[in-house]
């Protein structure tokens, strides 16, 4: 298991004994607790329910801030339909 993992996440779980110990500390570092979990989740839905373009923004430059959005969401579970994108999008376009 150790040879597929980075020098970083090595230096992390060398002391452990069982992949079973490795495994879970990854886990809990790469994805954290539930409470930290939810928290990530919040913060983004935050950021999803109240995105805009901004005058400054190109829509490519949207579209990267949004599909960022969008999948730490989906990474985190909480996945959002493609017709609730699209609308969240032609609504941020309306507002600019």
């Amino acid at each position: 298991m150790l040879q597929a993992l980075n020098d970083d996440d090595i230096v992390r779980v060398i002391h452990y004994k069982s992949s079973y110990k490795i495994w879970s500390h990854l886990v809990v570092t790469h994805e954290g607790t539930s409470q930290v979990k939810r928290a990530k989740i919040d913060l983004l839905r935050s950021q999803y329910e109240n995105f805009t373009m901004h005058e400054h923004d190109s829509i490519d430059d949207m579209v990267i801030k949004f599909t960022k959005i969008t999948n730490g969401l989906a990474s985190l579970g909480d996945v959002i339909d493609n017709d609730q994108k699209v609308r969240k999008v032609i609504h941020a376009l309306s507002l600019s």
